[in-house]
């Protein structure tokens, strides 16, 4: 049986984690855990919904998408088509983009993730142009492209 805290400035009353969820309105069906926040009242969630939390963060969706950034070489990006590129560099660049809101917004971020980011963008890049200089394009051309490219994707 888990028990919370209502921090109400007049008076702090115990109340139990059935009796809260019984108000928020939500079913407990299994251990609560209790979230406190810095106000005037306390979040009992129940545990499956944290799961489910947990669940869409990992799936790219919060901050725990960056957790799954690792170094890479432009050689890990060779095997791919140009379709997978453009998707892996959009995907880098909205990450990218959401990491400068976090800076802005001065919540938590970790530094090193633009550099990761970065050079995630340059290596796909490089191996993009070396494709096209393989295909005999040049520079002037690739130029155009890429105009092409940022004018039908927003993220590029």
């Amino acid at each position: 049986f888990v028990f919370c805290v209502c921090l109400s400035p007049p008076q702090a009353r115990v109340v139990s984690a059935r009796k809260a969820s019984a108000v928020a309105g939500t079913p407990l069906r299994s251990k609560a855990v209790l979230s406190v926040s810095r106000g005037a009242r306390v979040v009992v969630r129940a545990a499956e919904e944290e799961a489910k939390t947990e669940g869409a963060a990992a799936a790219g969706a919060g901050p725990d998408a960056f957790a799954l950034l690792m170094p890479t070489k432009a050689a890990d990006w060779k095997g791919m088509s140009n379709v997978e590129l453009l998707a892996q560099m959009t995907t880098a660049k909205k990450m990218l983009f959401e990491l400068r809101m976090r800076q802005s917004t001065r919540k938590e971020y970790k530094g090193h993730h633009f550099g990761l980011l970065r050079s995630k963008i340059a290596q796909i890049r490089t191996v993009k142009r070396e494709r096209e200089v393989t295909e005999g394009v040049n520079k002037r051309d690739s130029r155009k492209i890429k105009r092409e490219e940022k004018d039908a994707n927003m993220y590029l």
